[in-house]
């Protein structure tokens, strides 16, 4: 008779916080791996969270007291007691363990590059490190991010497999909403953080105005540490009537504002996927986006691509996407269907089973 091998699942506090990509990432894996469990697995999930309700009975949720070194001391421990074969982290980041249990993280970006504290960054690079190391597989979010990690980090490329994120497509879609029409409209999303690079779009609204007339910008997204900056510059020109900064939204305040805007605007410097990026194509919205990084990768021929430290250029980009919207959206939406949360489960839970039986 076959194992029945129990994989355990780090979640740590992220089902409580509001969702951004990793988040967003983690809950849909969680209610579609279920679906995809031919194997039988038992099913762990190791919560920093008491209050924590998972109304799926296939999972068993195990508390682990947040202390300081919880990762190091207490956990180690709770997947000793359930005699872990395999232990998943949806982050680059693992208790230490013996090599007898399996490990597989997923790496998202290599964002510490963006951090201003040198102690906080650092610390960041060191735990990455250890966990890149120690794993028996990494979970690639796009092959940018492939290419981030062996550029960083002296592994084998086989160690890592790339399994591309996705999008809601239930609630991301197109909607009938009432547009103002006595603005242009440009949408940008993310938490509020400099490798957004908000400032820089923030910078492009005179430049647009010369060209389309009066102009509106909406930020959606949570505080950051760019947000004092961001505010500084919107002083600075003058323009605090006409760029509103909503802070979190739901995602069917997001889908309204998708279908309410006239262009989507997500220069990021750096990203390791992009799912707004999905999202506005599915509500049928033109799109601006890097021509650095994954954002490049992930959009591929359906968006106007702009050098994110160059703001005529990000400038020019938008005034472009308006031009040709028709043709953009009808590519996106093209796009967008390549991209599900259940082909991603499948691939994910079928690189456990190969960890878990490499000889098979």
């Amino acid at each position: 008779m076959d194992k029945k091998y129990k994989i355990g699942i780090i979640v740590k506090d992220f089902l409580s916080k509001e969702k951004t990509g990793i988040e967003n990432y983690l809950v849909n894996l969680l209610k579609t791996l279920p679906k995809y469990n031919s194997q039988g697995y038992t099913l762990y999930l190791y919560t920093t969270d008491k209050n924590l309700k998972v109304k799926n009975k296939n999972y068993i949720v195990r508390y682990v007291k947040p202390t300081i070194s919880w990762m190091h001391t207490d956990l180690p421990i709770a997947i000793f007691k359930d005699k872990l074969d395999l232990i998943f982290s949806p982050i680059p980041s693992l208790p230490l363990l013996s090599n007898k249990i399996k490990k597989v993280i997923t790496v998202h970006d290599l964002s510490f590059n963006y951090m201003d504290n040198s102690k906080k960054k650092i610390l960041s690079k060191y735990f990455i490190m250890k966990a890149i190391k120690s794993a028996d597989k990494i979970i690639a979010v796009s092959n940018f991010t492939k290419d981030q990690i062996l550029q960083n980090y002296k592994i084998s490329k086989d160690k890592i497999e790339v399994i591309y994120e996705a999008f809601n497509k239930n609630i991301f879609k197109q909607k009938k909403v009432k547009k103002d029409t006595d603005f242009f409209k440009i949408l940008c999303v993310g938490t509020l953080t400099k490798r957004k690079n908000f400032t820089h779009i923030i910078k492009t609204l005179p430049i647009i105005e010369d060209k389309i007339g009066d102009t509106r910008i909406t930020i959606a997204g949570k505080k950051g540490d760019d947000l004092q900056h961001i505010k500084s510059t919107i002083e600075d020109l003058k323009a605090n009537n006409k760029i509103k900064i909503t802070g979190y939204v739901s995602d069917n305040r997001l889908t309204t504002l998708y279908n309410s805007n006239d262009v989507f605007v997500y220069a990021s410097k750096e990203e390791g996927f992009g799912i707004p990026i999905l999202e506005a194509f599915n509500c049928k919205i033109p799109v601006v986006t890097s021509s650095t990084s994954a954002t490049k990768e992930i959009a591929e021929n359906a968006a106007i691509f702009v050098d994110p430290n160059n703001i005529f250029e990000i400038a020019k980009g938008i005034i472009m996407a308006n031009k040709t919207k028709d043709i953009l959206i009808e590519k996106g939406y093209k796009v967008a269907k390549k991209y599900s949360w259940d082909k991603m489960t499948k691939q994910t839970i079928d690189l456990f089973h190969k960890v878990l039986n490499p000889y098979v």
